[in-house]
């Protein structure tokens, strides 16, 4: 690991990955490798979850894809220097800062989305011109080796570097001295992560989970919010980290919410959704063990079936759920929705403030001023309005959560920013030097620096 890491130090200190059209090539190149290999890629994520070739595409590997195009579209642009107007103490001088690059990075990734959530963080860092180790989840083993086998023979280890391991791996590697630290997973390991860094004073990103509430208000469109709800508790078996935790529905449209979610859930995944083709399995054991438990058959109202052997667990709503109940004590993570009955929506926006901030929250209703009153009022990463999910996949704006949700933001251009330092360039030519700065110090100066500052000393006060 050291020598990696201290590889790629002394290749980014050579400058190799300073040249915009050098981070371009390099964005071309693992578009083109990523486009040649979507059916290996394919096929290793299916021995792990038994995610569809068709979500792959659509979910794992779109958004890379996207991101890299914006990226070469861009990256002129993004690079180049923004101009300040210089204070009178300086006078004359012209400002400007520069996004020069960090360095040598590390994105360690999730294994719920191993190919996308791992590949976004690491276009980004390559756009801004550092070199990446990329330490892939070992939870999905044969993703990770899919990613090392494509990167390692096709990129040189000085440049863009594939480590595989598990804990004891990115236990080490975190002990090692990083300029960037970018990191996709739970609150829990975010800590062990951010503790790390602040060793060395590294800079993270850090994107966590986040227990992302649905608020539904009686005047929604009911048969739309319950298409989208469906859609997006189930959509990746519930492994998003976006994915709608759990529901608050209001008392008069409950009855009819879950009906309709119900016929969804049949439209979308059949008369068995074991059978459909679109719905992953649980990562494993673990995670299947851990997910189930959250069931309480007596409040289970459509779903509720599993089978161990096949990590499968249906499609699940469970109504009549009250605080303290053990799928409200934690991030599902799973294909459990969870329906929380309420009259009054002050006490439910005043309950959300006090909780830990989501990573986004979702309002249902036609009333789009008053959700955006409560989107603004909830402290969270972000908000939606009458949809789910897709708020991720907007790369025009920056994503990225609140205090335990997480720490900075990405995507687009967020994205470059998060793996850039903003450096400072202050220059001053030589025709003319304030002789106020110059010792000795008399009267005459302190009345002049008065006199020329005085109004600035002013407008500082008052």
């Amino acid at each position: 690991m050291k020598e990696l890491i201290e590889s790629q130090r002394s290749y980014f200190l050579a400058g190799n990955t300073r040249p915009v059209s050098t981070r371009k090539k390099t964005l071309r190149k693992l578009h083109d490798l990523l486009l040649a290999n979507e059916k290996m890629l394919g096929d290793a994520i299916y021995r792990d979850f038994k995610k569809s070739f068709y979500l792959t595409v659509e979910n794992e590997l779109s958004l890379p894809y996207g991101e890299i195009n914006r990226a070469i579209r861009k990256l002129n642009r993004w690079s180049r220097p923004n101009h300040f107007r210089t204070n009178l103490v300086n006078f004359p001088a012209s400002s400007r800062t520069v996004p020069v690059p960090y360095g040598v990075s590390l994105v360690i990734g999730p294994w719920n989305y191993p190919y996308m959530l791992s590949l976004v963080p690491v276009i980004s860092s390559i756009a801004a011109g550092n070199t990446v180790i990329l330490k892939p989840s070992e939870v999905t083993p044969h993703s990770s080796r899919a990613l090392a086998e494509l990167i390692n023979s096709n990129f040189p280890r000085e440049l863009f570097y594939v480590l595989e391991g598990g804990v004891e791996e990115t236990t080490e590697l975190l002990k090692e001295k990083f300029d960037k630290i970018f990191f996709t997973g739970s609150t829990r390991v975010g800590r062990i992560v951010m503790k790390a860094a602040a060793e060395r004073l590294t800079p993270v990103t850090l994107e966590l989970g986040g227990r992302n509430p649905a608020i539904i208000m009686p005047d929604c469109n009911l048969k739309m919010t319950a298409k989208r709800l469906t859609w997006g508790k189930f959509h990746n078996n519930g492994t998003s980290c976006v994915s709608p935790d759990h529901i608050y529905a209001h008392e008069e449209i409950k009855e009819d919410l879950i009906r309709e979610i119900k016929r969804y859930i049949k439209e979308i995944y059949g008369d068995d959704p074991r059978q459909c083709k679109t719905l992953p399995r649980m990562v494993n054991e673990q995670h299947f063990d851990r997910v189930k438990a959250l069931i309480d058959p007596g409040k289970v109202v459509a779903g509720g079936n599993s089978d161990r052997s096949d990590l499968y667990i249906e499609p699940t709503v469970m109504d009549g759920v009250k605080p303290g109940d053990p799928v409200l004590k934690e991030e599902v993570f799973g294909p459990v929705m969870p329906i929380i009955s309420f009259t009054d929506i002050d006490r439910v926006v005043d309950s959300l403030k006090s909780e830990p901030s989501p990573l986004v929250i979702y309002i249902f209703s036609r009333s789009v001023r008053k959700a955006r009153k409560r989107a603004r009022e909830i402290p969270s990463g972000g908000a939606m309005i009458n949809d789910v999910v897709l708020l991720f996949i907007n790369m025009n704006t920056p994503f990225g959560g609140l205090g335990d949700s997480g720490m900075g933001s990405y995507h687009g251009r967020a994205g470059f920013e998060a793996f850039s330092h903003h450096k400072t360039i202050l220059n001053k030519p030589n025709w003319f030097d304030l002789f106020l700065k110059y010792p000795p110090y008399r009267d005459f100066n302190l009345r002049i620096l008065r006199t020329v500052l005085g109004k600035s000393f002013r407008n500082f006060w008052h």
